[in-house]
């Protein structure tokens, strides 16, 4: 043992032994247990510390590769077990100091690829040494080591992230991070403040504040690390916050801010400490580091600075300035980090600004204004009377200095004079006038971020000046702005859509009188300025425009007159209308009839402000008129309705012309003509009884129909674009909208006089529109801008469309045509005889027609108009044409055309259909769906998609309320033979050469919905049904494909596509035979028939599907379709069966026709059922054909019905066990899985269902788990539940129950056991769950033991709630408060003692939402639904708080518990607003439960920054919540 140790000592230390052999004999000491030493580890630490610091302190020489391995050697000490077993063991280790200096001298150099040690194993030594205890104290202890450390790996990580180059590697922020937090540590021991501020502004404040600025700003890529990108980042950046925080801002060093910062008078009363300790110029200090130009890249500079200085102030408010404290010292800090940015009166550095340091320093000015008014530092009244106005005249000058460059073209120039308008409006006043031209009038937003930031500040603008009622000044500003000289027409428009809507909650603010003084002022800025100036001048024209557009807005969004409004005001209104009548209206009217040339532009510009100022005097005299009594219109009562009406004032002569001159003069002259006319109807409908008066009524008609046909021209123009509803907005290329939206919206009023001419030309045109593409819309203009095609599809989906019988019927007529139209473009096979009838539209109903449209019987040819007599004609020759099979043929050209004019009358409501359109409609389906044959350009998968819109319109006619007029002209019966002879034919030539095609499925299930619904309307007519049904059997056993299938020819020679079209049908029929048969039960000789068909319709579907299972179909057995037929073919024979027997019969009934099909069938699909993946469609159809098969053995008493019932037991144990059935699956498959274990359970005997439950039990064992047999316990978990869910009787429901603790205690251990994995959460932990939930409730009373019941509780500990993924979130959090709430619903008895088990589990839940639902930064957000997610939670949380509030005698003892463990986790997080106002809701009811002792304890017991959470929380229960519910109580009985 010496020999070994002096040998290992010497060789080592001695200069004879190679350094190689060193190396090995060093790392074979560290692992090795056979070489003894005393204190190894230390010995061999010593060693390899003292030779790196030999070779940097040039003692001696060592090679590269030597000198790489003894760093390894270093860094594999460090990161080994043992070391960390030692540590553990709390053995003594220690690191030689100069260790960390040479580390902190080596790390800027390994960046160099020719560096002979990398910079990885310097920084894992590093990390290595950081993480352990013991031997980071050698930088912990030496301070300036730490913060060397820290400021070379600042600069390194600055670095890596100023180049273009992926971070791939973590590692560099990782032991940066590690780095922050020591030193935050040691930074807390310091005793020195003043050490600590000169450390941190020396050596780190620059690294730190430009490695923050790179993280933020850093645009990351794909390649980058995610970790670092979404964690290492947030975490970096906030420890520099608190590094700042920390090391700059102390409490201490308020005294030497408040001397620097305030002037001498005001930091007179700061008490000096000892000059050798004074800081005596931070603020300096730090805008000196910022200002440095040395450090930073010239190309960083100004960015860092300017985002760095809101940074630092938000820090410095926080330290100094909360609560509205210290306003003074927190306004100077803001005065000189805003001359810090440049932007100041003083100097012009401004004048060297670029755009983009004009944008960082815009930037900069926000923050720091949304700093200051978030923390009260500006109040007006102390600033006045106490500081001399000092904060007032700076914010003044940074305002002016704002206008006096104005950046229009960047947001934050716009939002930064909100900030200024926030604090105070006064700061902008002087200058309003600048604010109004340089932000408003002249400033030119394209941009939608501009535009909307510009928004943003005029609607502060108007908000603050209405608030003041001071919004005429503002108005006064506005117009001696838009009146001054400027290029009018390079202005956008004054109101935006935005403003305008926020100009109109201001105007319903403002007293009338406010209102009033507005339009008067623009009333005389018109007629003073513009009006005598306008003549020839196109700028003035313009202005006159703006200023009609305002008066507009501002009339028509005030509040109207009524008979409660005072009466000076209605005066004051008259005045007003009557100064716009006389100043306005006749001057301009005047003008117009002076003979200017028509094409000058500034008279197309009056002409639209004239009309402008017409349409708005004539709107809002007759509201005034219609509203209030005791207004006095200017012109008297109307004596004559004609245009004298529009233009008040003007002879019918001058009116004419006016109307002619403003006509020609572009298209918002138009539009407003339009709107004066529609401003006329409504007068005259108002105000006569044009009943009366031949020529009032002539007069409305010539004014809708001149309102309809202004824009028929330019509805055709291909250039039309988006309209947002302003009337400002109209030009040529928005103007077909504009038109568009007047007519269609206002339909109402022109409907009664439209002619049979206008109604067809918008008919026409919604046809024509309706699928015109759009031009691209943006997210924000979805809801206001509108196109052609939007409005046509709005009317054309409205509710209003069929209340306007005239114009729908119409539509349905120009439909019509277009439809007809199309057809006689096909190639051959149209009767064009038979479209010609249908193209008709003078159907007459006389008034005993009407009565009877629901009549099947057809009209009488004595009775029956001409027009019935040849749509009867036609229905006649449809009905030929489709049993002869005389098919038109349609290219695939046609295809789209045809689809769109379906998708059209799709859309169109079955119910508003007259009798005639709607027979009409359905004989031209028929007609489409009988008479179509796939050409050779067009695929047939095109064609059944033609196919299967046609029959879905056809059901969808079925379902119109006069449907019985198509039964007038055409017998159920024969529409149903003729839609099968068509399909049958289709089929023989090659539509259906591919049954499985998922488009054929589709459009069988279409055909089937088709039968059904016309079979249903032959039932509930009650008319005529056995002789329909009789018809149809007839048909179905007759045709060609029966004969064929019934021939025995093998099934390969039939049309595969044929053969399912005649089970669909046949399966139909059985299935409304059924139906009929319960509802005819009483009518013996009904059910006699109905019986018969049945047995005749079963005698034929048997052996066809026998013969398809016998066949090479027989593997498409997948397909729900061919199960279903063999279910409904059962209920069918147990349907006849039940029938057959006589009332007094005790024969037995006789047995099923196809037993072995059954059989056969049933067990060819419990094999396929869980074989392999199948379409969900399939399972379901199977497990109903297995409900039906029990039944069946249970009626027939089949001697094998305990096989069958274990046989589908073990079938479903099977299937719940596949692993490719998912928990979504079985959620679907729910229902049908309840039902036929109903079925089996009801069917089973005592001892049978003891086999169940034992069959069920086997994966319910631990072992499976253990095993990997996962899929197994999702069965027996899956039956259990809806086992449990079953209406279980007699011995069976005692023998359930019985064994019921034992299942619970298998499903506890189970989700203990599962818990451990998180992988088996969703899969195994969440259903286990679900039925414990089951058990739990279903064994209300049942349950008597409480054991089993608090068992529960050890198993919901487990579950794990903070490391599953976010998909799973939701349903684990759901299953787990089920559970609880269980508990607490259904077993209030055992909460007695149990309530401290639950409020633990509980409390987990509690917590694990807190934790979720934080606030969280723009790194961390998650998406929407994630939100949802974790909202969806905290009610249920907030929930469970009601429930445990509702159960005073539980809990009133644990309700202080209750909210001191809230607030523990509150002061803790930062919750979104949203999940926090759930949580605190639930939080307030179990307040409701505390006493007044209980509120004194959480005073008296809680922490220092809980309490201060508690009284926030107890403050807001006593405001919001205490005194609602004390004031329901004092009104409740």
């Amino acid at each position: 043992m010496a020999a070994i140790y002096s040998g290992i000592h010497l060789k080592l230390k001695g200069s004879r032994t190679q350094w190689e052999d060193k190396l090995k004999l060093a790392r074979f000491a560290w692992i090795s247990h056979q070489c003894f030493l005393p204190n190894k580890e230390q010995v061999l630490l010593d060693w390899v510390s003292h030779s790196l610091i030999g070779y940097y302190n040039k003692k001696f020489e060592l090679s590269q590769s030597v000198l790489g391995e003894l760093w390894a050697y270093l860094d594999d000490i460090l990161h080994s077990k043992k070391l960390q077993n030692l540590t553990k063991e709390r053995k003594n280790i220690s690191l030689r100091f100069a260790v960390a200096q040479v580390i902190n001298e080596q790390i800027l150099e390994s960046v160099s690829p020719e560096a002979p040690v990398k910079l990885s194993t310097l920084l894992s030594c590093c990390q290595g040494i950081l993480s352990s205890s013991m031997l980071s104290v050698i930088y912990t202890t030496k301070n300036e080591l730490m913060v060397d450390l820290l400021n070379k790996l600042s600069l390194l990580a600055c670095s890596e992230l100023k180049s273009q180059v992926a971070v791939l590697r973590p590692q560099l922020f990782e032991v940066l991070l590690l780095t922050l937090d020591h030193y935050m540590l040691v930074q807390r021991q310091q005793t020195n403040p003043n050490r600590i501020f000169r450390q941190v502004t020396a050596q780190l404040f620059q690294p730190c504040l430009l490695l923050r600025h790179l993280l933020t700003t850093r645009a990351w890529a794909a390649e980058d690390n995610s970790t670092v990108r979404h964690h290492l980042s947030k975490e970096i950046r906030n420890k520099i916050d608190v590094l700042l925080h920390t090391g700059i801002f102390l409490p201490d060093h308020f005294s030497s801010y408040k001397q620097e910062l305030l002037p001498a008078k005001e930091a007179t009363g700061v008490k000096r400490g000892p000059v050798t300790k004074a800081l005596l110029t931070p603020v300096h200090v730090i805008l000196t580091k910022l200002s440095d130009t040395e450090f930073y890249d010239p190309s960083l500079h100004f960015a860092v600075k300017a985002n760095s200085l809101p940074l630092l102030y938000k820090i410095s408010l926080d330290s100094y300035c909360k609560g509205g404290a210290n306003q003074l010292v927190g306004f100077y800090m803001f005065s000189r980090f805003v001359t810090c940015l440049g932007l100041s009166q003083e100097k012009d550095s401004v004048e060297i600004f670029n755009k983009s340091d004009w944008s960082l320093a815009l930037l900069a000015l926000e923050n720091l204004l949304i700093s200051t008014l978030s923390s009260d530092i500006y109040n007006v009244a102390v600033d006045r009377l106490q500081d001399g106005e000092a904060q007032f005249h700076f914010y003044r000058d940074v305002a002016q200095l704002l206008l006096n460059h104005p950046q229009q073209s960047i947001p934050a120039w716009y939002r930064c004079l909100k900030g200024l308008i926030s604090l105070s409006h006064l700061i902008v006043e002087p200058n309003l006038d600048k604010l109004v031209s340089s932000a408003w009038v002249d400033a030119d937003c394209k941009d939608a971020r501009v535009q909307k930031s510009q928004d943003a500040l005029l609607s502060t603008l108007l908000q603050t000046y209405t608030k003041l009622r001071q919004l005429p000044r503002l108005f006064e500003e506005l117009l001696s702005v838009i009146c001054r000289p400027a290029a009018d027409e390079l202005r956008q428009p004054v109101l935006s859509a935005g403003l305008l809507r926020k100009l109109c909650e201001c105007l319903l603010e403002l007293p009338p009188n406010q209102v009033l003084e507005i339009c008067n002022m623009i009333i005389e800025k018109c007629q003073s300025y513009l009006i005598p100036d306008v003549d020839g001048k196109d700028n003035i024209a313009l202005k006159l425009l703006s200023l009609s557009i305002l008066l507009h807005s501002v009339m028509f969004n005030m509040k109207s007159l009524d008979n409660t409004t005072p009466v000076p005001i209605v005066h004051r209104s008259q005045r007003l209308m009557g100064g716009m009548l006389d100043e306005i209206l006749k001057p301009l009217l005047l003008l117009l009839l002076k003979g200017h040339s028509l094409e000058a532009f500034w008279l197309h510009k009056v002409c639209e402000a004239t009309l402008l100022f017409c349409y708005t005097w004539v709107e809002m005299n007759t509201i005034f008129q219609i509203h209030c009594s005791k207004y006095i219109s200017p012109v008297g009562p109307v004596e004559e309705w004609d245009c004298r009406i529009l233009f008040p004032g003007m002879s019918l002569e001058d009116c004419c012309r006016i109307s002619n001159i403003t006509s020609m003069c572009g298209s918002m002259s138009q539009l407003l003509l339009e709107l004066l006319s529609l401003q006329k109807m409504k007068k005259i409908l108002v105000q006569t009884d044009f009943s009366k008066d031949a020529n009032i009524e002539a007069s409305l008609r010539k004014a809708a129909s001149y309102i309809v046909q202004s824009g028929r021209g330019s509805l055709c123009q291909a250039n039309t674009e988006l309209w947002n509803r302003q009337i400002s907005r109209v030009d040529d290329s928005t103007y077909p909208v504009a038109h568009w939206f007047l007519v269609t919206s206002n339909l109402a009023v022109m409907m009664p006089f439209l002619s049979e001419e206008d109604l067809s030309y918008i008919a026409d045109l919604v046809l024509s529109t309706v699928h015109l593409q759009d031009v691209s819309i943006g997210l924000d203009d979805q809801e206001t801008c509108l196109s052609v095609s939007t409005i046509s599809r709005h009317l054309l989906n409205s509710v209003l469309l069929p209340e306007m019988p005239t114009l729908h019927s119409a539509f349905i007529q120009c439909l019509l045509k277009r439809f007809i139209s199309f057809l006689c473009t096909c190639e051959e096979g149209v009767t064009s005889q038979v479209l010609q009838y249908l193209e008709e539209n003078d159907a007459i109903w006389e008034g005993d027609q009407k009565k009877d449209c629901m009549s099947e019987t057809i009209c009488k040819t004595e009775d029956a108009s001409p027009s019935w007599k040849r749509m009867e004609t036609a229905a006649q020759v449809i009905l030929t044409s489709a049993k002869v099979c005389s098919q038109m043929t349609i290219s695939g050209s046609q295809f789209e055309s045809l689809m769109d004019l379906l998708s059209v009358m799709g859309a169109l409501k079955p119910d508003g259909m007259a009798p005639a359109d709607q027979s009409r409609c359905f004989l031209l389906l028929l007609f489409i769906a009988t008479n179509l044959k796939p050409s050779f350009d067009c695929e047939a998968v095109k064609t059944i998609e033609q196919l299967n819109e046609t029959y879905l319109l056809l059901t969808s006619l079925q379902s119109g309320r006069n449907f019985g007029s198509v039964l007038k002209v055409l017998h159920a019966s024969d529409i149903l033979e003729a839609v099968m002879a068509s399909l049958f034919s289709l089929c023989s030539k090659g539509l259906s050469s591919n049954i499985e095609n998922p488009a054929w499925l589709h459009f069988i299930q279409t055909v089937q919905n088709f039968l059904k619904g016309l079979m249903q309307v032959i039932i509930e007519r009650k008319n005529s049904t056995r002789l329909n049904l009789e018809k149809f059997t007839s048909f179905l056993l007759k045709c060609d494909v029966s004969r064929e299938m019934k021939s025995g020819q093998p099934l390969e020679t039939w049309s595969p596509g044929a053969g399912q079209l005649l089970v669909t049908a046949l399966t139909t029929l059985c299935q409304v035979i059924i139906s009929c048969l319960d509802q005819y039960k009483k009518n013996k000789q009904m059910v006699e028939t109905l019986t018969h068909l049945l047995e005749e319709v079963a005698i034929i579907l048997g052996p066809v599907l026998q013969s398809y299972m016998k066949s090479k179909y027989c593997s498409r057995l997948g397909q729900a379709f061919f199960v279903n037929s063999v279910t409904v073919l059962l209920e069918a024979e147990l349907t006849r069966r039940s029938h057959r027997t006589t009332e007094g019969d005790d024969a037995p009934k006789e047995q099923l026709r196809y037993p072995a099909l059954y059989k056969c069938f049933s067990q060819q699909l419990m094999k396929e059922l869980s074989s392999s993946e199948r379409p969900l469609e399939f399972l379901m159809s199977a497990l109903c054909f297995m409900k039906v098969f029990c039944s069946s053995a249970v009626k027939t008493r089949d001697r094998g019905l305990d096989k069958i019932i274990i046989s589908i037991v073990l079938s479903l144990r099977k299937l719940l066990s596949a692993p490719w059935i998912s928990a979504n699956d079985i959620c679907s498959l729910e229902t049908y899985l309840k039902n036929l274990i109903a079925q089996l359970t009801a069917s089973c005997t005592t001892e049978q269902f003891y086999i169940i439950m034992k069959l069920i039990a086997e994966g319910l064992e631990t072992t499976n788990i253990w095993k990997g047999n996962h899929r197994d316990v999702v069965s027996a978990v899956t039956l259990i539940r809806l086992l449990v869910s079953c209406p279980l009787q007699g011995d069976c429901e005692k023998a359930f129950w019985f064994t019921a603790p034992q299942m619970i205690t298998a499903l506890v251990f189970l989700i203990k056991e599962a818990s451990k994995e998180l992988a088996l959460t969703s899969l195994l932990t969440v259903p286990a769950l679900e039925t414990l939930t089951v058990l739990l409730q279903q064994g209300e009373g049942i349950l008597s033991n409480p054991h089993h019941v608090t068992l529960t509780f050890s198993a919901l500990l487990s579950v794990p709630l903070d490391r599953i993924p976010v998909e799973d979130y939701y349903s684990v959090f759901h299953a787990t408060h089920e559970v609880l709430f269980s508990v607490i619903q259904c077993h209030p008895k055992v909460m007695l003692k149990a309530a401290p088990s639950f409020l633990n589990c509980f409390y987990r839940l509690v917590v694990c939402v807190m934790h979720q639902g934080r606030q969280k930064g723009d790194g961390e957000k998650g998406s929407t639904a994630e939100f949802e997610v974790i909202l969806k939670c905290a009610q249920l949380a907030e929930r469970m708080y009601t429930h445990i509030a509702s159960k005073t005698e539980e809990f009133t003892v644990f309700s202080s518990f209750i909210v001191a463990q809230y607030v523990n986790e509150l002061q803790k997080v930062t919750l979104h607003p949203e999940v926090k106002k759930h949580l605190t809701e639930g939080m307030y009811q179990i307040l409701d439960l505390c006493i007044e002792q209980d509120i004194k304890f959480l005073n008296t017991s809680l922490q220092m920054g809980v309490k201060e959470v508690f009284k926030e929380l107890y403050s807001n229960y006593t405001r919001y919540h205490k005194s609602q519910r004390q004031g329901e109580e004092k009104y409740t009985a």
